[in-house]
């Protein structure tokens, strides 16, 4: 005999099984199961601890480098964020970011982690050591809030931190939402005296419009383009192209996900 649940019971997990698989083209089918009932429990868990993460500063900023292709020295670095929780346990920005982003408190990581990144570097000026620009990521959340780039310059300004140590990164997908505004958005973060970067180049759609109409000055090529694949001389012209396309509009590119001599090459 089978035990059948109650139709509510029923009902939530069906709704649990679509939002598993909600935006996935390549496999749109799921089945309710344990896992993708303790994977739910996990993101309201995490949703419940939000606030008092913050105020508690459990988030950490993380520095990952980038080196000039020519020589291997330091360029500058990327600033990444990772919770380290009360009780030590380190949850991957893939489990806590996209809840930030549903519940729209993503804005308010963001400013965290800019902020941490201005207390870094002052520090380091203040005590005489060498710096290097940084670059943070900014989500689109920010992008429709019409005092982004005052409360960005606020804050820089707050910590004394010169204009071109710091790049803003935000993703090639916010021109879906509204290109109109992420060019306002970019001429005025320009305007402030911040470099600005688009990062994951060539997942989306827009990537050529976005190179014509945005004056950005680095272009982030994503690292699926570095990734094995079935020809590699197609793979290096493709990147081949790209690098020198963009350098016609004398913008600098950053190589994302490199972790070999051969993907150097």
């Amino acid at each position: 005999r089978l035990q059948c649940p109650s139709p509510d019971v029923a009902i939530n997990g069906a709704l649990l099984a679509l939002n598993s698989v909600n935006g996935n083209t390549s496999n749109p089918i799921a089945f309710y199961d344990e896992a993708i009932h303790e994977k739910a429990r996990k993101k309201v868990e995490i949703a419940s601890q939000m606030h008092a993460a913050l105020a508690n500063r459990e988030f950490h900023m993380y520095l990952q480098p980038k080196f000039h292709l020519n020589d291997k020295t330091l360029h500058s670095a990327e600033a990444l964020v990772r919770w380290r929780s009360q009780g030590g346990t380190i949850i991957p920005p893939d489990r806590f970011i996209p809840v930030f982003e549903r519940k729209f408190m993503i804005d308010r990581l963001d400013q965290y982690v800019f902020e941490d990144v201005c207390r870094w570097l002052k520090s380091r000026l203040d005590a005489g050591k060498q710096v290097l620009p940084v670059s943070v990521n900014v989500s689109r959340l920010q992008f429709n809030d019409l005092n982004f780039v005052e409360n960005y310059v606020a804050i820089r300004n707050r910590y004394d931190i010169p204009a071109e140590l710091i790049e803003v990164e935000f993703t090639e997908s916010i021109a879906f939402d509204n290109a109109s505004l992420l060019l306002r958005t970019v001429n005025q973060l320009k305007a402030a005296g911040f470099t600005c970067s688009i990062d994951d180049f060539g997942k989306g759609y827009s990537s050529l419009s976005l190179l014509k109409e945005l004056p950005v000055d680095v272009l982030k090529i994503d690292s699926f383009f570095f990734a094995d694949g079935t020809d590699r001389n197609r793979d290096m012209a493709l990147v081949e192209s790209i690098v020198e396309l963009v350098k016609k509009f004398n913008m600098r590119t950053v190589a994302e996900g490199i972790e070999s001599m051969e993907q150097v090459e």
